[in-house]
């Protein structure tokens, strides 16, 4: 069985769209550096504008990906425990495990050849701030928000009422979550800026391919993570939460 097209023309519909009806499409927009997550609500067209792209190019690879059979999309979860767990497991997890290798790759980039490539430090300074950044916002959502949400999937699964939560309506952290997926857009748009789209330098040894290559997968992992939150964890939240009510 095939997903039915969407009713919109792709040029009107949303980056966020998009992805979430077909997964694959991330790949597209992160080769073609295309933000996707913080401002996904802009249209294919909006974007190839913003970012300087052909619009034909965009569609074109967009059209070009083979029909998607009903298997599981980006934004195909029922059970929101399921995909704070996902979300955890799958990102948080990732980042974890990249960031003290990134890190010490960086660290020896910048004493081999900090002198000649002095944006290499300018890289390190930026993806400690990053990381750092990351690390905190992962914590606050394990220990605040995911399990509050966790608890409203399974009080809706039970028919129980609204269970009581620490901050008042689940909007409250929701938007400091959000706040903090900007902040991070934003470190992760000068990374790929200062790197040249993670482009190594002329010449460059294996260490700084390696550490190029996986700095382009964190970013493209940020992009995924913020995608899944900020379009399909954050807005059933909210809306299991009213339907509580």
């Amino acid at each position: 069985m095939t997903v039915p097209p969407p009713s919109q023309p792709l040029p009107r519909r949303t980056l966020g769209e998009i992805v979430s009806a077909d997964a694959r499409a991330a790949a597209v927009f992160d080769r073609l550096g295309v933000d996707y997550c913080c401002h996904g609500d802009r249209t294919l067209q909006e974007a190839a504008t913003d970012h300087g792209v052909s619009l034909a190019e965009l569609v074109g690879a967009i059209a070009a990906l083979e029909p998607r059979t009903a298997d599981r999309s980006m934004d195909d979860w029922d059970d929101l425990g399921a995909l704070t767990r996902h979300i955890v497991t799958r990102h948080h997890a990732y980042v974890r495990d990249a960031v003290p290798k990134i890190s010490a790759w960086l660290d020896t980039l910048v004493d081999r050849h900090g002198s000649e490539h002095p944006e290499i430090e300018a890289v390190r300074d930026t993806f400690a701030e990053l990381s750092s950044h990351l690390m905190t916002h992962a914590a606050k959502e394990e220990n605040i928000l995911f399990p509050y949400i966790e608890t409203l999937a399974h009080a809706s699964g039970n028919r129980q009422p609204l269970p009581p939560g620490p901050f008042g309506t689940i909007i409250n952290p929701i938007r400091v979550m959000e706040n903090d997926h900007e902040h991070a857009c934003r470190l992760a748009k000068r990374l790929r800026t200062l790197t040249g789209n993670y482009e190594p330098p002329a010449g460059a040894g294996a260490t700084c391919r390696l550490c190029y290559e996986e700095l382009s997968r964190f970013h493209a992992d940020l992009r995924r993570h913020v995608h899944l939150e900020n379009r399909v964890l954050f807005p059933r939240a909210v809306a299991l939460e009213d339907a509580l009510s």
